[in-house]
């Protein structure tokens, strides 16, 4: 046993940045990532007598946050949602002018990862998680595809889709803050 104890250190340990990032994305508070990461991790230990190693242990850590995560919203569908009277209710129905037009990088600098985080925990759960492991991991949509468990077309259209709902909800909360139009 301590041997794979060893192993699975020396091996899945060393993911545990990624695994932790992709989290907060998905589950935007960090004490709620804190546990995600906790259970995914257990998890992966507890089947780590499984893991094939020499392949991408970073895609298994990956597949199983991921399901861990579906497991929790599938549970609070159940249970109900707990929204904290502190949270911010976002009004979704807001349009942006045809005038206004931004390219993507010059809306992104104007922005904290604290806003983008946001604006992306507003996005449907296939897509951030799509966008996060596409965008912020830097994975191939092949290895993304293999993850979620859907075909490359998939991955494909929820990274554009979710690109383009980003882009459309930063250009709302920017014209919203001011950062937009009159501008001087």
């Amino acid at each position: 046993m301590s041997a794979d104890t060893g192993s699975f250190e020396e091996i899945a340990l060393g993911y545990i940045d990624v695994v932790y990032r992709v989290a907060v994305g998905l589950c935007g508070k960090s004490v709620d990532a804190d546990d995600l990461v906790q259970d995914t991790f257990l998890k992966a230990f507890e089947r780590f007598g499984m893991f094939e190693q020499g392949t991408n242990c970073k895609s298994w850590l990956l597949t199983i946050l991921r399901n861990t995560w579906i497991d929790r919203l599938r549970h609070q569908k159940v249970v109900g949602n707990v929204v904290s009277l502190e949270d911010d209710i976002i009004d979704q129905a807001g349009e942006v002018d045809e005038d206004v037009k931004l390219n993507s990088s010059e809306l992104l600098e104007r922005f904290s990862d604290e806003q983008i985080i946001k604006a992306l925990k507003r996005l449907p759960h296939e897509q951030r998680l799509t966008l996060l492991l596409i965008d912020v991991e830097q994975l191939s949509q092949n290895d993304v595809a293999e993850i979620i468990g859907v075909a490359v077309g998939t991955v494909k259209s929820r990274v554009s889709r979710g690109r383009m709902e980003l882009k459309t909800r930063l250009e709302s909360y920017a014209k919203e803050m001011g950062l937009t139009g009159g501008e001087k």
